[in-house]
């Protein structure tokens, strides 16, 4: 009987790492989201400015899609609440980069979220500590 206890708490963690990898694999889609937009602007799916540029709004992309995401990663939200955050800066990054060309209004977003983390460290350095300690 203790084989199959221990089969079950497997197939659990199993199935808790699986969940995971799933929601990983959609906040990076998030993430990779505008590059995507901009792929679909150059080709002429979606009309925007004509100065539009491919790399650099990619570049663009990425220099503010993953220290976002990096940085929600890390503060103590719900998922779901990291992940509504990150569809909304996405937007508002989509927004303002590709159809306004207001780069310094594009990046507006990632301030609130580091002066959050900021605010958070504290309490995310206690957690961890409390994790390391744990294991």
């Amino acid at each position: 009987m203790d084989t199959l206890e221990k089969l079950a708490e497997k197939n659990k963690a199993q199935e808790k790492h699986r969940r995971n990898e799933h929601f990983l694999t959609t906040v990076m889609l998030l993430v990779l989201f505008p590059f995507f937009f901009g792929i679909a602007i150059d080709v002429g799916i979606i009309a925007s400015s004509v100065n539009f540029n491919l790399w650099l709004y990619g570049l663009g992309a990425l220099c503010f899609g993953l220290p976002l995401a990096a940085m929600g990663d890390l503060m103590l939200f719900s998922r779901w609440l990291k992940l509504l955050g990150l569809i909304a800066a996405q937007g508002w990054f989509v927004y303002f980069w590709a159809f306004q060309m207001q780069s310094w209004l594009a990046f507006v977003p990632l301030a609130p979220v580091f002066i959050w983390l900021q605010i958070q460290m504290p309490r995310i350095k206690q957690q961890a500590k409390r994790e390391q300690n744990g294991i």
